[in-house]
């Protein structure tokens, strides 16, 4: 079962996020780079068109400034539009003049697909011409009030507008541009009218028409944020004071900007002549189109290699972590008490041979340490033991005998008998045996051996009393487990009291070994370490502290002493064992 932590894992993600997270950084790179070559050379053709179209519209313009600057300069055409005619003679003298004026210039009288409209001001009675032959009587008559005066005065240059409805009737365009000029008199400086001349948008737009591409869209936007033309054929005529801002900006900037963040280029240039900027937009996102379809490839095609390469990596990766994982389960079966020598085969990678070898020479190091350990952790607890068994208290001796002595003097002689026999079976069971188990049946000999010798020393006011299951008689119990809490009650629970029971339960719980102890006495406190300090004079030597500890080292943590107690009712210990079963049981 493989573990999400293991190394086995880690390895098999490092390697796969290693190869993925390469793959893509190679991609981007590579993208990147491609898009930054890609746009250094598009914005390198791009400003060389733009100033291609910039000449091209500045020769468009010279043909514009001289169809105005004949007209100014003409005569004929002052005469026509200002001159009085009072007989229809002097009308048609005008007009034959203005004609022979027109074939004589019309080369620079007519822009490519355009028309010319001369006229004199509006209102004070004076004549118009247009070269628009079909429509030539609409003449616009706020022409000069809203497209030629500017802070309430009319200046005497030649202007670019665009309007959506002001030549509606009149032109055969879709779109269209005029050009206004004020007519002045060269001498008094007097205007008696102006010059218009009416171009075909598709003029402007075919100067710029073969650098337009998906994505790359080119303007001419006036200083008032008017759209003279565009790619955008729905925007023409129309107001766009935020292009014209973007125009401006980058024109200041030295005329190409790139916005990374949205992926946009723009290159602008203003046009003195038009007072006007070209402005080209370029949407990278569509114009470089293909360069990011080349990258969605790159990145399907490096998640087929992953996946190809996936089983390959797998393999790897389990066959360099294998030997750490069958080191990682000896490791696992061969831990606590259970713990045995399992060598492991030699002959992986070096690093694992290393490991491998110290695992070895662990485990033989702690097999051998384990068994001296054990052995000297057995030695200790039999000498212990006889130690304990040694530290009879000798008030008790000089007692017992001072009770046989005094026995003796009063002719009790069975009574001496008696109590030199339970001593001297006290001391066999104390002295002379180093077994650590005795049956429960032996353990309670014993304890009545040492009851009847209280008993001739303090009457026999104290009742002891014995209920023991006789399933229990013949289990095993640590020796000298009673008799300490039994002496304890002896000596504290009953202090100026008259008469007092103790009483000795044993029974089976399935498969535990309850004993307790209870006595009616005066009570006492309810800890362990309390109650051990209250007793100071043991007949073995074996503390109340000292059998928990000792039942607890014996079996473990489930089982020892517990103590209930309260002032005035008594005291009651429970005794928790193992039901150990002695060689006799086990052989029946």
């Amino acid at each position: 079962m493989l573990r999400k932590n293991s190394i086995f894992i880690k390895i098999l993600v490092l390697m796969l996020s290693g190869i993925l997270v390469i793959s893509l950084l190679l991609t981007l790179a590579s993208s990147t780079i491609s898009e930054r070559i890609l746009l250094n050379q598009v914005i390198k053709n791009a400003s060389a068109n733009m100033n291609h179209v910039k000449d091209e519209l500045l020769n468009y313009n010279d043909q514009v400034v001289n169809t105005m600057l004949q007209i100014s300069s003409s005569s004929e055409f002052r005469n026509y539009i200002t001159k009085p005619a009072n007989t229809p003679q002097e009308q048609i003298n005008l007009v034959m003049s203005l004609g022979k004026y027109i074939d004589l210039y019309k080369d620079y009288l007519s822009p490519e697909k355009s028309h010319i409209i001369v006229s004199a001001l509006p209102g004070l009675g004076g004549r118009h011409y247009s070269s628009n032959a079909l429509k030539w009587d609409k003449i616009p008559q706020d022409i000069v009030s809203t497209y030629m005066t500017e802070d309430g005065k009319i200046p005497n240059r030649i202007r670019y507008n665009s309007s959506p409805d002001l030549f509606v009737e009149t032109v055969p365009y879709d779109n269209y541009i005029f050009a206004t000029k004020p007519l002045v008199h060269s001498g008094t400086g007097w205007m008696y009218g102006y010059a218009a001349v009416v171009m075909d948008e598709q003029n402007i737009y075919r100067k710029y028409s073969p650098y337009i591409s998906e994505g790359i869209h080119i303007s001419l936007i006036s200083s008032d944020g008017t759209i003279l033309s565009s790619s955008r054929k729905d925007s023409i005529s129309k107001k766009n004071t935020t292009l014209l801002s973007l125009a401006g900006q980058v024109s200041e900037q030295g005329g190409v900007w790139s916005d990374s963040e949205d992926k946009q280029t723009y290159i602008s240039y203003y046009l003195p002549e038009f007072n006007a900027y070209l402005l080209e937009e370029i949407d990278q996102l569509t114009a470089f189109a293909p360069l990011y379809r080349i990258s969605t490839e790159i990145l399907t095609v490096i998640s087929v290699v992953l996946l190809v390469t996936m089983p390959f990596v797998y393999s790897l990766s389990r066959r360099i972590t294998r030997p750490l994982s069958q080191l990682v389960k000896t490791m696992q079966t061969s831990k606590g008490d259970n713990l045995k020598f399992h060598p492991l085969k030699e002959g992986d990678s070096y690093e694992t041979n290393v490991l491998t070898k110290a695992y070895n020479r662990m485990i033989r190091e702690i097999d051998q340490y384990t068994d001296k350990l054990v052995y000297e952790q057995q030695e200790r607890r039999k000498a212990d033991l006889n130690a304990l068994q040694m530290q009879i208290n000798p008030h008790f001796l000089y007692n017992t005998l001072s009770s046989i002595k005094y026995l003796a003097k009063m002719h009790r002689t069975d009574e001496v008998d008696q109590t030199i026999d339970s001593l001297i079976s006290m001391l066999q069971s104390t002295l002379g045996s180093t077994e650590d188990m005795v049956t429960v049946e032996t353990e309670i000999e014993t304890l009545k051996h040492y009851v009847f010798i209280n008993r001739i020393r303090y009457g026999e006011q104290i009742g002891v009393h014995y209920e023991i299951a006789e399933d229990c008689s013949q289990l095993l119990v640590p020796k000298l487990i009673i008799q300490p809490f039994v002496e304890n009650a002896f000596f504290h629970a009953f202090p100026g009291i008259a008469s007092g029971n103790i009483h000795i339960f044993i029974r089976r719980l399935e498969e535990r070994l309850m004993i307790e102890i209870m006595d009616d006495g005066v009570g006492m406190s309810s800890t362990v370490e309390q109650i051990n300090e209250k007793k100071k004079h043991h007949l073995s030597g074996i503390g109340v502290n000292n059998v928990h500890a000792r039942i607890q080292l014996l079996f473990g943590a489930d089982y020892g002493v517990q103590i209930e107690s309260e002032a005035g009712y008594g005291t009651a210990i429970k005794i928790t064992l193992p039901v150990t079963q002695s060689v006799e049981q086990m052989n029946d």
